[in-house]
């Protein structure tokens, strides 16, 4: 399992967080998302060998905000 953290743009409220939090937990490989509205980020916990993160983030953005990776692994 990888770990990894991104960027959000465009959340407005707890809904918004939600909202991400069900799109990527749709993707196969997503165990958790776990997005934290006031500090406009997702941790999310993912098997590599079935989700990129060009998929994360193309979910992200198909949920109508904008993402980006901020680091190889959280700790």
């Amino acid at each position: 399992m990888t770990k990894k953290r991104f960027q959000i743009q465009g959340m407005h409220c707890v809904g918004c967080a939600m909202t991400i939090d069900n799109a990527l937990e749709d993707l196969a490989g997503v165990r958790v998302a776990t997005t934290q509205y006031a500090r406009q980020i997702v941790d999310i916990d993912y098997d590599e060998q079935q989700v990129t993160d060009e998929k994360i983030i193309a979910a992200i953005e198909g949920a109508g905000y904008r993402a980006s990776a901020l680091s190889a692994e959280r700790n």
